[in-house]
């Protein structure tokens, strides 16, 4: 074998072992672990929809993850662990009567708790995402939401 043929098969067998190391999935961001604050003894689900970079926010069938848990206690604990890194927002809101929506009073106010990432509020409406994101990076984050 000449020396430029190893010097070739030396590259080869490089950029292999160089490319086995990278992948084309998405990597996974730490855990995004969500402590939500609703009223004791609340009974239903509570419903949580996570939005990456603002798509659909807050509408919850434009999310990137949803989940519906029981209320456990004054305090309930959430976490998501397979997001990609990113900037991210949280929409929840205490569905008590169990009918999977927000539930409106006639005037189009929420009758059921709800709550955003950061305890962003709106003025006239939920808040704007940019109000309401965090980033979610390798050590992943904590959000604490009071529901109001």
């Amino acid at each position: 074998m000449t020396v430029s043929r190893r010097f070739a098969a030396c590259l080869v067998a490089a950029s292999a072992a160089l490319c086995a190391g990278f992948t084309t999935e998405p990597r996974t961001a730490g855990p995004l672990t969500l402590e939500i604050a609703c009223a004791e003894g609340a009974e239903g689900r509570i419903a949580v929809a996570v939005f990456e970079e603002g798509a659909g926010f807050p509408d919850a069938e434009e999310a990137k993850a949803t989940r519906r848990v029981r209320p456990a206690g004054p305090v309930t604990r959430v976490v998501f662990s397979d997001l990609p890194p990113g900037r991210y927002s949280v929409a929840v809101f205490h569905d008590a009567d169990e009918n999977g929506r927000l539930t409106l009073w006639p005037v189009g106010l929420p009758r059921e708790a709800y709550g955003f990432s950061n305890n962003a509020r709106g003025r006239f409406g939920p808040p704007r995402f940019e109000q309401a994101a965090f980033t979610l990076g390798a050590d992943g984050a904590r959000q604490a939401i009071r529901l109001h």
